[in-house]
């Protein structure tokens, strides 16, 4: 598949912010900062991106679909959840993803502050996070005959603590393979008892 010259100044517009966003935060940055990253005029990114938080909506729909992917590259398109391998899975494929995506991460956090899109953006993610965590602890529960009524509460922990704990370890860049392996193991012994 052959990419656009239209498609490839997008895409490097997109680069220079996450790269820009890293640097300096999304608060701080200006178009005026992607395009000098970008080696562009600034008129240029105006016919990608109407504006900052444009680009940054178009890295947080990046980030999403990568999530997805890596899930179901790890687990399966038709995946379940019934195994603790299944859990380690996913919570490797959120950690991952977030990792890929930490500059656009935390600036979706930082913009959500101040931004009312962005926090429904953010809340977005949220939501999405906890349906499909709801779903699988319910699955696993139910396949380890364990009561299920408390799914959606467990859910909600999770996903509190799989965001909280990535974006506080990977901000410090301390995070190694142990972290993961514990935070997968932590995970799962918190959604099966």
């Amino acid at each position: 598949m052959t990419t656009s010259k239209s498609d490839r100044a997008a895409e490097e517009f997109k680069d220079a912010a996450r790269r820009v966003f890293a640097r300096q935060g999304y608060t701080a940055t200006k178009i005026t900062d992607i395009t000098a990253e970008a080696g562009r005029a600034t008129g240029g990114i105006y016919r990608y991106f109407d504006s900052k938080a444009a680009v940054l909506r178009a890295l947080a729909d990046d980030f999403l679909e990568a999530r997805h992917e890596r899930v179901v590259h790890a687990s399966g398109h038709g995946h379940t959840m019934e195994t603790e391998q299944d859990v380690r899975d996913h919570v490797r494929a959120y950690w991952k993803s977030y990792q890929d995506y930490l500059a656009e991460m935390v600036a979706i956090y930082e913009a959500a502050a101040s931004d009312p899109q962005f926090a429904e953006i953010q809340q977005q993610i949220r939501s999405r996070d906890l349906t499909i965590w709801r779903a699988h602890i319910k699955e696993l529960r139910a396949h380890l005959g364990v009561p299920t009524t408390n799914s959606g509460v467990l859910a909600d922990m999770v996903v509190s603590l799989l965001e909280s704990y990535c974006y506080t370890t990977l901000r410090q860049d301390k995070a190694t393979r142990k972290h993961v392996d514990t935070l997968a193991g932590f995970v799962y012994g918190g959604i099966t008892r």
